[in-house]
Order: structure tokens, then sequence, then C-alpha cells
């Protein structure tokens, strides 16, 4: 059974059922949350974020800490054989916390159950598997805003097929699907008006990919003016980089980790504004983003020097189109709207 719980440090909405397409009947991997048992480690804390490496085979981030203090971020392997999936591995969570440990424990029917032992002490601990949500899930637009995808529940298939035909460049193979959302299909969309200033909201998902390593995990990316990329990829429980989810590719790596697991709905909240440019046509001041991630902000205020490779074009300008990256794979988006700012 799934319980509320929060985005690290951030409120959630509201817990909803586990994603079941394409995964297995009990997922191990995502998020994991509780507590430890033993009344000697009551004073720590401990999560987990569970990474699947093929169908049978897992990585567990775990994260211990003192309560109020920083987390220590430990991996340990583990694999699945009849219904129960064990970890077990050798962590060092630093002097502060006792140095080296043994972690052991299984995953079965949404708990995950083991200890850490070493000369620290013995600590057992009992987590539950989560959903977390964005705070900005499902947000609507603002007035003035103009809807590039409408997944509405008070729309009809047909009716948000027509916003996207409206909206997009597209080929014959792209359609809405029956959540409303549209999915990758071979090549990229673009959008038929351009945009300058702007603050932007658009949800993702990416698929999961168990067998898949590094930029062959649900890669794409969200072009803003067509110039810049922000990527998207499967990239939870991973360091960040400008390279993975919530990069700026080769200019800026996120401030903090913010990625949900895959089959989970992800947010980006945008504000942009473009380069400035004198009379002569010379740039005297740079584009720059904020962006919120899944309600966490890892890109503030962040001057952008020049445009990404594999947009509309590496010339800058005062406006632009949005541009959704193909890369292979099979990312969904929706509930994509702009507000222009100016």
């Amino acid at each position: 059974m799934l319980r509320v719980s929060s985005l690290f440090l951030l409120p959630v909405i509201f817990a909803v059922g586990l994603a079941q397409a394409a995964e297995p009947n009990i997922p191990v991997y995502g998020n994991w949350q509780g507590e430890f048992t033993s009344p000697e480690w009551q004073n720590r804390t401990i999560r987990a974020q569970i990474v699947g490496e093929s169908w049978d085979s897992y990585r567990a981030v775990l994260y211990v800490g003192a309560k109020e203090g920083e987390e220590q971020r430990v991996e340990v392997k583990g694999k699945t054989q009849k219904n129960v999936t064990h970890f077990e591995g050798q962590v060092d969570l630093g002097a502060d916390l006792g140095g080296v440990f043994t972690v052991s424990g299984h995953v079965t029917k949404g708990d995950f159950k083991g200890a850490l032992k070493g000369e620290g002490g013995y600590g057992i601990f009992e987590l539950k598997r989560v959903e977390l949500k964005s705070p900005t899930l499902g947000m609507k637009p603002p007035e003035g805003a103009i809807v590039l995808l409408n997944d509405s529940s008070e729309l009809s298939r047909e009716q948000k097929r027509d916003i996207f035909h409206t909206n997009f460049h597209i080929s014959p193979r792209w359609d809405v699907m029956e959540d409303g959302s549209i999915q990758m299909v071979g090549s990229s969309v673009i959008t038929k008006q351009e945009f300058g200033d702007a603050q932007i909201h658009i949800e993702f998902r990416t698929p999961y990919m168990p067998n898949e390593r590094g930029q062959a995990r649900g890669n794409s990316g969200v072009y803003v003016q067509g110039r810049y990329e922000i990527q998207v990829l499967d990239s939870f429980a991973d360091k960040p980089a400008d390279n993975l989810c919530g990069g700026i590719y080769q200019i800026a790596t996120p401030l903090v980790e913010a990625c949900l697991p895959p089959l989970e709905w992800q947010t980006y909240d945008i504000t942009f504004y473009t380069p400035r440019f004198d009379a002569d046509g010379k740039k005297i001041k740079n584009a720059e983003i904020t962006i919120v991630h899944n309600g966490k902000t890892i890109h503030d205020t962040l001057s952008l020097p020049r445009a990404t490779p594999g947009g509309v074009s590496t010339r800058e300008a005062l406006t632009g189109p949005f541009l959704l990256q193909d890369h292979g794979d099979y990312p969904r988006f929706r509930n994509f709207w702009v507000k222009p700012l100016n």
C-alpha cells in the first residue's frame, strides 16, 4: 500500500497507484521511504532510490544521515529470485555515522526490509515504496497562456488531437495517446508559433528501459526557442550532469538532484528571457533561464552564453519555436503551455 510522502523537502499533492506499463508486476525500482526501527538508531534517517539495471537486477542508492544532518549516499546491488529481490554489499557511511557497514536486505510486495551491521552498530530499517508527485503537476494555464498540449479530461481525444495539430509541425506518424499525451515517434516536433520571453510549463514521462544505460534511457529534450536544450532522460538516482535530465547540454549542470523514476510524470517550470541585441544586431545580453524541476530549482537565473547543438539554429534571436527532440526513444509529453511575458 502506498503512503503519502514528500519530494525530498517539498510537499506533494497526493499519492497514486503504481504505474504498471512495461514493468514487473511488483515494481522494485522507485522511491522508498521509512525509518530505522532499532531504538539506538532512532536519531538517524534512511531512504532509498532503486534503479533497474535489467529486468531482474537492481542498484539501490541509500541515503543515510543524522536527523537534521547531511545524508551520506551509498550504493548496493540486488537481484530478484522467486519474486524476492535481495540486496547486499559493503558501504562506508563516514566516521561520523560509524564507518563501514554491511548492508543486507530484501524487497517483496512493496516492503524493503534490512539492516546495516558494523563496528558502528546494528541498525534495522523498514521502507515502503512511495510514488512522489511534483507540486506543479497538472498546473492549469494562467490567463494569457497559449496551450500547446492539452490533456484535460474535459476534452475528447479528437479535441486534444486538434490542439496538437494546430500548434505543431508534425509528421503523419504522430498522434495523441488515449491519456492525452504525445509520444516520440521517429521525428522531432516543432511549434508553428515563435515565442520570446515566456513562462513555460511542460510535463514529461520517461519509459522504463532497465537494459539500457546512460543516454539510451528515454532520451529527449525540450528546446526553448528551438535553441537551448533542457535534457529529458531517465536519470533517476544519478548524480546531476549537464548531459543528464535537467541539464543544459554542454553548458550547465543542475544545482540539485530532482528526478523521479521512469513511468512517473515530471514537470519543468521555466522562466526564460531572450538575448538582447543593439540596433546593429550585436548581442548585448545573454539569454537567461530559471528552471524548476519537480518543485526544485535546478537552474537559477542562469546566463546562457550560446545556443546548444541539435536545435533549429545555433544563431541566437529574439524569438523562436519550441522543439521536442526525437532521439529514438519513447518519452511522453503533456500539459504544455506558454505565457508570453512581453
